[in-house]
C-alpha cells in the first residue's frame, strides 16, 4: 500500500481540477449545500470539456496556464448568470416568496464523513486488488484509451472534437491534464487514478447528495447513502475493468450527484425531500435548472450514456407522478395529468424510432452486438439475486432491498424509484437475451451491452437500500422505546423516554444491518472481481506483462521518434505509442481501421508486388513494424493476417528481437518518393 501513498497528491491535484471549478461555478451561480456539492463534479468536467475545444478552435495548445485561465473564466461566467437571475426577480417588482432553509453545518458535515465512509470502503477493496498504482487492466479498449491520452499530450490538443476523431473525451481531458500538472506522473497511473476518482469519489458524493433529495436530512439517511455507494459489486467494482469501460464508469459515477438536482429542478421530488421541507421558490428552483444546464455539456462530453440515462430517469420519474397524480385528483388536474403522462410517452417514443434514423452515431452505437448474451432465464435469476454480471450471490442485499421495495411503494412519492429500477432491470435482460428490433431501440444507447446496463441498475438499487435502513429505523425506535428505551423518571415513578438516544441507537442499528448483509462491506467478490481484471490467472487474458512491456522499451529505442511502426495489437505492441512515444498504426484493439491501415495489415508481406501497399506506407509513413506471437483472447488477427511473420520477406530488415517482439524496417518503397493519389 506503500505506492499508493506515494501518489496520494497526485489523487488530490486531479480531484482539485475537477471539483475546484465546479464547486465554485455552483457557488457563483447562487447554489448552496448538498444541491452544489453534487453538481460540482459535472460543473467542473463543463469547464475540462468545453475549455479544449475553445483552445483548439483557437488554435492554442492546452496547458496547465490555460486549464486555470479558463476554469477562472467559467467561474466569472457563472457569477454573471446568477446576477442577472437575481436582477430579474428583482426588476419584476415581485416579493420573493419564503425558501427553504439550506443544508446546515451538521448536515454537510455528516454529508462529508457519509462521503468519506463510502470513499474509504470503496478503496479498500479496490487499491490492493489492482496491486500498484502503475499495474495495467488487462481489457481490450485500455489501448485506445492510453493511446488516445498521449496523443492529447502530444498534440496540445484536448478536444473531443478531434482530431484526429471526435470521441467524449471528459476522462482523457483529466488524467492528461493531471499529467501536465505533475510532469513526473506516468500514463498507467493517471488513468487508474482517474479511474478511482470516479468509483471512489464522485460515486459516494453522487449517492449522498440524491440520497438527501429524495429521502431527506436525516443523518441515517446520509450515512446509509455513502455505505450503500460501496455495498452493490456491479458498480464501482464491475466497470473498473471490464471493456475497459472507463469513459462510461466516470459518466456512471456521475449521474447520482446530477441526477438529484436534476430530479428536483423537474419537480419529480419535492416536499420534505428537499432543503427545508418547504415548496422550492422560482429563484432557487431556476439556479437549480440552471445549474443542471450547465452541467449537461461536460457530463455528456464524459460518456453520452450519461445524459441518456440522466433523461431516461427523469422521464420515467415524471411520468409515474403524473400518472399517480391522475389516479388521486378528479376533473381539470386529473385530464391534465393524463395529458402530460400522453405526451411524455408519445415524445419517447417519438425520439426512440426516429433519432436512430437521423443520427448515424447512434445507428452504429445500436447496431453494436456484444460477444456474448447471458439468456433471458439465466438473467432473470442473476435480476433476482442482484449478483448482475459479478458470481457472488450477496442473498442479505437482496433482502434488504426488498424491505426498500415495500417503504418505497408505501409511499406515492417515492414509487417512481422502483418504476427506474424495474425499468433498468427489464433493460438488462433484453440485453441479455436475443436481440430483437424493439430491444435494441430500448438497449442500443448502451451498445445493447449488459455491463453498462448491470452498472446503470446499481443506482437505483442504492435508493432502495437506503429507503429500507430509513424504514427500518423508526421501526426499531419503536420496538427500543417498548423494551429498553424508557426510565424512571426521579420521584414520580413516571416513564420518559429519551428520544435522541433511541433515534441514534437505532439508527446504527439500522446501519449494522446494512453492513451485515452486504458481507461487512468487505467485498470479497468486488475485490476478486478487480484482481482478475488487473491479474487474470488465464494467460490468454493477459495484454502485456511487465518484462513485455521491458521487451517493447528495449526495441523502441531503435525506432526513430518521427515515423510510424505497423503493429498488431494484440500482442500488446498497440502500448508502444502510449507507454514508449512511438506512434503505431493499429491504435486500439477493436475499432475499424481506415483503408490504408487495413490495406497494410493484410498485406503488408506483399510490399514489393502491390504497389498500393507502398502508397498506403507512404501516406501514413508507415516505416517500421513489429511482430510476435499473439496469445491475447481478443485481438485484430483477421485484420493483420499480412503481419504475422514478416521473416525472409524482401524489401524488410530485421532491426532487432527482444522477447517475443521483432522488429523490421521497411526499405521497400523508397519513402520520399511521392505517392500515387488514391
Amino acid at each position: 500500500m506503500s505506492a499508493w501513498w506515494s501518489v496520494a497528491p497526485a489523487f488530490v491535484v486531479l480531484l482539485a481540477i475537477v471539483l475546484l471549478p465546479g464547486t465554485a461555478m455552483a457557488y457563483a451561480v447562487g447554489l448552496r449545500g448538498l444541491v452544489a456539492w453534487g453538481l460540482a463534479p459535472s460543473l467542473g468536467f463543463t469547464s475540462l470539456t468545453l475549455s479544449p475545444i475553445a483552445a483548439h478552435l483557437l488554435s492554442v495548445d492546452w496547458s496547465p496556464l490555460l486549464l486555470v485561465v479558463f476554469s477562472l473564466a467559467w467561474v466569472l461566467a457563472s457569477w454573471f448568470v446568477g446576477l442577472a437571475l437575481r436582477l430579474g426577480w428583482q426588476a419584476s417588482r415581485r416579493p420573493r416568496p419564503p425558501t427553504a432553509r439550506p443544508d446546515s453545518p451538521r448536515t454537510l458535515l455528516v454529508a462529508a464523513g457519509s462521503v468519506l465512509m463510502g470513499a474509504i470502503v470503496i478503496l479498500a477493496a479496490s487499491l490492493p486488488s489492482i496491486g500498484t498504482p502503475g499495474d495495467l487492466v488487462d481489457s481490450t479498449d485500455v489501448v485506445a484509451h492510453l493511446n488516445r491520452i498521449r496523443a492529447f499530450l502530444d498534440s496540445g490538443s484536448f478536444s473531443s472534437i478531434g482530431p484526429p476523431v471526435s470521441y467524449p473525451s471528459g476522462f482523457h481531458d483529466l488524467a492528461a491534464s493531471t499529467m501536465q500538472v505533475l510532469p513526473g506522473l506516468d500514463i498507467v497511473t493517471a488513468a487508474n487514478l482517474t479511474a478511482l476518482a470516479g468509483a471512489a469519489v464522485f460515486f459516494p458524493l453522487g449517492c449522498v447528495v440524491l440520497a438527501r433529495l429524495v429521502l431527506g436530512r436525516r443523518a441515517v439517511v446520509l450515512v446509509a447513502a455513502g455505505l450503500a455507494s460501496a455495498a452493490v459489486t456491479t458498480f464501482p467494482y464491475l466497470l473498473m475493468g471490464w471493456g475497459v469501460l472507463w469513459p462510461n464508469l466516470l459518466a456512471t459515477a456521475l449521474l447520482p450527484g446530477i441526477l438529484g438536482p436534476a430530479l428536483l429542478a423537474a419537480g419529480v421530488v419535492g416536499g420534505s425531500a428537499h432543503p427545508g421541507g418547504a415548496a422550492l421558490d422560482p429563484v432557487t428552483r431556476s439556479r437549480i435548472g440552471l445549474g443542471v444546464l450547465a452541467a449537461v455539456p461536460g457530463f455528456t462530453l464524459v460518456h453520452p450514456n450519461g445524459l441518456v440515462s440522466l433523461v431516461m430517469i427523469v422521464v420515467l420519474g415524471l411520468l409515474t407522478n403524473r400518472a399517480g397524480r391522475a389516479t388521486r385528483t378528479p376533473g381539470r388536474s386529473r385530464r391534465r395529468a393524463l395529458l402530460d403522462a400522453g405526451l411524455l410517452v408519445v415524445g419517447s417514443l417519438a425520439v426512440l424510432v426516429v433519432l436512430p434514423r437521423v443520427s448515424q452515431q447512434v445507428a452504429n452505437t445500436m447496431s453494436y452486438r456484444p460477444s456474448s448474451t447471458t439468456g433471458v432465464v439465466p438473467a432473470l435469476g442473476e435480476v433476482g439475486l442482484l449478483s448482475l454480471q459479478t458470481s457472488g450471490r450477496q442473498l442479505g442485499l437482496p433482502l434488504l432491498a426488498l424491505v426498500g421495495v415495500v417503504v418505497c411503494a408505501r409511499r406515492r412519492e417515492l414509487r417512481w424509484v422502483l418504476v427506474v429500477e424495474a425499468f433498468c432491470l427489464l433493460l438488462y435482460v433484453l440485453a441479455a437475451g436475443p436481440r430483437t428490433v424493439a430491444g435494441d431501440l430500448l438497449t442500443g444507447y448502451w451498445y445493447n451491452d449488459k455491463y453498462r446496463l448491470a452498472a446503470l441498475a446499481a443506482i437505483p438499487l442504492v435508493l432502495l437500500l437506503v429507503a429500507a435502513v430509513a424504514g427500518l429505523q423508526p421501526l426499531l425506535a419503536r420496538a427500543g422505546k417498548r423494551w429498553g428505551g424508557s426510565r424512571r423518571s426521579g420521584g414520580s415513578g413516571r416513564l420518559v423516554t429519551d428520544d435522541r438516544a433511541v433515534r441514534v441507537t437505532t439508527g446504527v442499528a439500522a446501519l449494522l444491518v446494512l453492513v451485515t448483509v452486504s458481507g461487512g462491506l468487505s467485498h470479497s467478490v468486488a475485490s476478486t472481481l478487480i484482481s482478475n481484471f488487473y491479474h487474470p490467472p488465464e494467460p490468454e487474458a493477459v495484454l502485456l506483462t511487465a518484462e513485455q512491456d521491458a521487451d517493447l522499451g528495449t526495441l523502441a529505442a531503435l525506432i526513430p521518434a518521427d515515423v510510424v511502426t505497423a503493429d498488431v495489437p494484440a500482442n500488446g505492441s498497440g502500448l508502444l505509442y502510449a507507454l514508449h512515444h512511438r506512434k503505431v498504426l493499429f491504435d486500439s484493439l477493436l475499432l475499424n481501421p481506415d483503408r490504408d491501415s487495413a490495406l497494410i495489415g493484410l498485406h503488408l508481406r506483399d510490399v514489393t508486388t502491390r504497389t498500393d501497399v507502398c502508397d498506403a506506407l507512404r501516406r501514413t509513413n508507415v516505416q517500421y513494424a513489429i511482430t510476435g506471437l499473439v496469445t491475447y483472447r481478443l485481438n485484430l488477427a483477421e485484420r493483420t493476417t499480412g503481419m504475422d511473420d514478416l521473416r525472409g520477406v524482401a524489401g524488410l530488415v530485421r532491426i532487432a528481437t527482444a522477447g517475443r517482439y521483432t522488429l523490421y524496417r521497411i526499405d521497400a518503397c523508397g519513402f520520399g518518393v511521392q505517392p500515387n493519389q488514391p
